[in-house]
């Protein structure tokens, strides 16, 4: 029979189980291993025991028979002796005298399985690795049918191969990961680093192109580092990426077949937790539609809100966003995005999809009625997603006033639908409070009356008229001013200039409109002239 020989440091990491401890010197952990034997103790001289040869010691066997055999073991200069469970401390100091390593393997290890392993990778190293494969398939994949999750998954992983795993998402946002004590000083650099799209494989920033490839690559990482990476896959798409990250020189072909294995375990718990959310999605969308309906009863409502796990007996506030313009980006994007955001904040929020206004609306739990907070940081984060995302595309945003009680949420929602229309008018392309808009609520309901433009002409005309003949700003400046409460400091500052320029700007425009700033209803005028004219020329931005 033709046996290619391996190192021992190969069968500890390729033929036996997962927590094995190896008792010797780096030295002895590349000693070459020409066969495996099982023996039978006590040994005597004539046993058939050759040069580096693993001896697996069998269980239940006297302290004074294991010492006698450690001897004579090693006089035949034998490559290492494997024992299942700890051997005795005086057993185990015969062997560091005489030289010998020792493997431990865990308990309830089969013996007999442990030889057979160790003989196939011996004599057919291919179908040892096709076996080994698997058992990690059969490991991951028993972890997907438990639900334990990715966490778990990639602790498995880290555990078979005792390298740092990070899964991440498709924006390459680790979703779970896992390190190991020797890469615990660095492990902050990797991640940071392995967040940069450059360091993707040539392609893969094309998620289709890196899921038709559906390969694994080494590369190398700054500090001595490599990592096997490979894309995980869900319906002919990188839904995210699978690493093993260790000392370059330490990676081997297990650590390339955990990932392999790895990324379709994580594919499949990818695979059933969208499904889950799909239809957890599905059921929160129709239990907003409800709501805002009015057409379940009270305490259907309660019943249904406790079945998805949402409390209803805090306050909430209705978000409503929508693309705007030509070639913007699809409405999935956009709930996309929202459904982001809403697990990064870890804010606890019901999603609402309209196909056919093309709004995606959400209802933010508060912390109390008088906080608007949660729903503006969640707001604020999706935009900045967005424009990060898609720099070219319009979204505009409303948010609703808080609500106590579900009846108060279609006044919510209602509130936050005409804040994105007045975002939309007034061309805001930041979030709009509809509590913020005060007197534009009544301007909007001016918009179309010949007053409005007459009272903005006789207030602004002879600024705005100054302002685009010597291309000034001379109205922005008086609504910072106003912005600033009058504060002269506080203007400049915004502004950008420095006090004395702005002084002589205000002298100006006094003069220009024959106005007296310090008189209070000349200033309450002049803003709403402002915010009269922002909404009458909005659209001529």
């Amino acid at each position: 029979m033709q046996t290619a020989p391996v190192a021992l440091s190969e069968l500890l990491r390729l033929a036996f189980p997962s927590g094995c401890e190896f008792i010797g010197t780096a030295d002895q952990r590349a000693q070459i291993v020409h066969w495996a034997i099982v023996a039978s103790l006590p040994v005597t001289d004539e046993t058939d025991i050759e040069e580096d040869d693993l001896v697996l010691l069998p269980l239940d066997v006297s302290e004074p028979d294991l010492i006698t055999a450690i001897s004579t073991i090693a006089q035949a200069h034998a490559a290492a002796i494997a024992h299942v469970g700890p051997l005795p401390e005086p057993v185990v100091k015969a062997a560091k005298l005489a030289q010998l390593p020792i493997v431990i393997l865990p308990h309830g290890t089969s013996l007999r399985q442990t030889h057979q392993a160790a003989l196939t990778l011996i004599t057919n190293r291919q179908a040892q690795m096709t076996q080994r494969a698997a058992q990690v398939r059969q490991q991951l994949e028993q972890l997907v049918a438990e639900g334990a999750g990715l966490e778990a998954i990639v602790w498995a992983m880290a555990d078979l191969t005792r390298k740092g795993v990070i899964m991440q998402d498709k924006r390459l946002i680790p979703v779970a990961t896992w390190t190991h004590p020797t890469l615990g000083q660095v492990w902050n650099d990797v991640l940071q680093s392995l967040g940069n799209p450059d360091l993707l494989p040539r392609g893969w920033s094309d998620r289709k192109f890196a899921a038709a490839q559906r390969r694994i690559e080494l590369q190398a990482l700054p500090g001595g580092l490599a990592r096997y990476v490979t894309p995980i896959v869900v319906k002919g798409i990188a839904r995210g990426y699978l690493s093993l990250v260790g000392i370059a020189e330490e990676l081997d072909e297990l650590d390339s077949l955990v990932a392999e294995q790895g990324a379709e375990a994580c594919a499949l718990e990818m695979a059933k937790a969208k499904a889950v959310n799909d239809v957890t999605k599905q059921m929160r969308g129709e239990f907003v539609d409800a709501v805002l309906g009015a057409r379940v009863a009270p305490k259907e409502i309660e019943q249904w809100a406790r079945q998805l796990g949402h409390d209803i007996a805090v306050p909430h506030a209705a978000i409503v966003f929508r693309w705007e313009g030509e070639n913007h980006p699809s409405l999935r994007r956009l709930e996309t995005a929202i459904n982001g955001e809403i697990s990064l904040t870890r804010v606890s929020a019901l999603i609402r999809v309209e196909t056919e206004t093309g709004h995606a609306g959400a209802f933010v739990s508060l912390e109390s009625v008088n906080s608007i907070k949660p729903a503006r940081d969640l707001a604020a984060a999706i935009y900045s997603r967005t424009n990060a995302e898609y720099p070219k595309a319009t979204l505009r945003c409303g948010i609703g006033r808080p609500a106590e009680g579900i009846p108060a949420w279609r006044t919510s929602y209602r509130e936050a639908e005409q804040a994105l229309e007045m975002a939309a008018q007034l061309d805001e392309r930041q979030p709009i409070f509809f509590g913020d808009l005060s007197v534009y609520r009544l301007l909007f309901k001016m918009a179309e009356h010949p007053d409005l433009v007459s009272f903005c002409n006789e207030t602004l005309g002879a600024l705005t008229r100054y302002d685009r003949e010597q291309n000034s700003n001379l109205v922005a400046t008086l609504e910072a001013f106003f912005g600033h409460h009058g504060n002269l400091s506080q203007t400049a500052e915004a502004l950008f200039i420095h006090r004395n320029t702005l002084q002589y700007r205000m002298d100006r425009i006094a003069e220009i409109a024959s106005i007296d700033l310090d008189n209070p209803e000349t200033r309450l005028a002049l803003q709403l002239a402002i915010k009269a004219h922002r909404l009458l020329n909005a659209k001529d931005v």
